[in-house]
């Protein structure tokens, strides 16, 4: 197996208190979290509400994650995250009640949906509209996107909404 890839750099921007002087309030690399076998989540940023009011907040938005117990969504506001995927590794088929942006940044990652699957290189850009999906990662090096998970109302089809859910993952 390919060797994991570093932590990824969060640089926190803000502004000086005296004078509105745009500056750098952090820099630093951000722990990546084992959340599963093969995969494994860092949480950049989580905001309460959109619009953001969080240009004015003094607290650090990557932390909010440890301590709510939101998941993946936040209601009403974003998740971003980080997202790494093994070589060999699955995730979980599943569903959330989100608009989901993601970025992918290396690898080949595969996005298997329930009508079939699409190969992905970086710079591509997924955008998940609240459909069951699951990722692949055939190798033979990690895989990394990054997510931006938007709070939305669920899919509906033929006048019936589908409900956020999560399965075993996809077989080979």
């Amino acid at each position: 197996m390919s060797s994991e890839l570093p932590a990824p750099r969060r640089i926190i921007t803000a502004h000086r208190a005296e004078d509105g002087v745009a500056v750098v309030k952090d820099d630093g690399v951000i722990p990546l979290l084992d959340v599963a076998p093969g995969l494994r989540v860092a949480p950049l940023w989580v905001t309460n509400s959109v619009p953001a009011k969080d240009n004015n907040l003094d607290d650090d938005g990557g932390l909010r994650r440890a301590t709510r117990d939101s998941g993946l969504i936040s209601p009403n506001g974003t998740h971003c995250t980080v997202t790494d995927l093994a070589p060999g590794a699955w995730t979980a088929w599943h569903r959330t009640n989100s608009l989901d942006h993601n970025v992918i940044i290396s690898g080949t990652p595969i996005l298997k949906m329930e009508d079939g699957e699409r190969i992905t290189k970086t710079g591509d850009v997924v955008i998940q509209r609240g459909t069951m999906h699951a990722w692949y990662n055939p190798g033979p090096d990690w895989a990394r996107w990054a997510c931006v998970l938007i709070d939305a109302e669920p899919a509906v089809v033929n006048g019936h909404a589908l409900e956020a859910a999560v399965k075993e993952a996809p077989s080979s």
